[in-house]
């Protein structure tokens, strides 16, 4: 009698556990955005990651594992239904305990936005917030945190411009139309893209429209990203022979996952446009 009396104390306990007490379970959605999650939780915790490896979102199927995580976390952060369709029913099918953190709070057209690091400031306030409202036993840890990754994001902008505004007017392709905010934040002249999405692949007719433009645009660069080959890429620069074409990637796809992915993608996509522009 005793010992049954103990096990039910020790049950009733593990039921009045806090989050904070029990370890914040936090799933996040894609790297770099896990990247600056893993960031803010230094030291308190480790967020888990949904699409794994060199996956992309638009094309990624959630996984029993996937749907595990989301179901035993307390927060679950993502951009939105425009960057990870895939999720979208899975969330809506969360239980009310789940705090669901949208990162996209209007409709842009581009859902990248974390290739600002002037928007990424904004989303790393948002995250903040949510943790500190979910746990706010850490509260101290979370905002020095954030503040510590506001100042390296204030200065990966100015990285940024010290190394692309004497570049800034330069016109350049890019392969999927998804660097808008990244053009934006540090000044830069993007011509047009080779293909509105990865869902959609350029037909005939623009693949007409794309060398056209590039004939018109005065474009020396063409950036490509690690998860969308194009078959139909050489056919395109097959007069353009001088075009160069170098790789940009908006996932982190190379690194490993955690707080200081963020910082090598963004530096390495800085210095890819300043080495094909220059």
């Amino acid at each position: 009698m005793r010992h049954t009396k103990t096990i039910l104390f020790a049950l009733i306990c593990l039921l009045l556990t806090s989050p904070a007490e029990a370890g914040l379970s936090v799933a996040v959605s894609i790297k770099p955005v896990h990247s600056l999650v893993a960031a803010v939780m230094d030291g308190v915790g480790e967020p888990s990651l949904i699409v794994k490896g060199s996956r992309s979102p638009h094309s990624y199927s959630l996984k029993p594992s996937d749907a595990r995580a989301l179901s035993r976390a307390d927060v679950v952060i993502w951009m939105g239904p425009d960057m990870e369709l895939f999720l979208q029913k899975p969330i809506g099918a969360l239980s009310s305990r789940s705090k669901v953190i949208t990162l996209i709070e209007v409709k842009s057209g581009d859902p990248h936005l974390w290739l600002s690091p002037k928007l990424a400031i904004s989303m790393v306030s948002k995250i903040a917030l949510a943790l500190i409202k979910t746990d706010p036993a850490n509260t101290d840890s979370y905002k020095s945190n954030a503040n510590a990754l506001t100042d390296r994001l204030r200065a990966l902008q100015a990285y940024g411009m010290g190394k692309l505004s004497a570049i800034a007017k330069e016109p350049f392709l890019v392969f999927h139309d998804a660097w808008s905010h990244f053009a934006r934040s540090f000044g830069l002249s993007i011509a047009g893209a080779v293909a509105l999405s990865p869902e959609r692949p350029a037909g005939a007719k623009q693949v007409s429209t794309i060398r056209r433009l590039i004939g018109e645009s005065g474009a020396r660069c063409l950036f490509r990203e690690p998860q969308f080959k194009s078959p139909l890429l050489s056919s395109i620069l097959e007069d353009h022979k001088k075009m160069r074409v170098f790789e940009l990637d908006p996932l982190g796809a190379a690194y490993k996952p955690g707080p200081t992915l963020y910082f090598k993608m963004m530096e390495t996509n800085i210095d890819a446009v300043a080495s094909c522009l220059q």
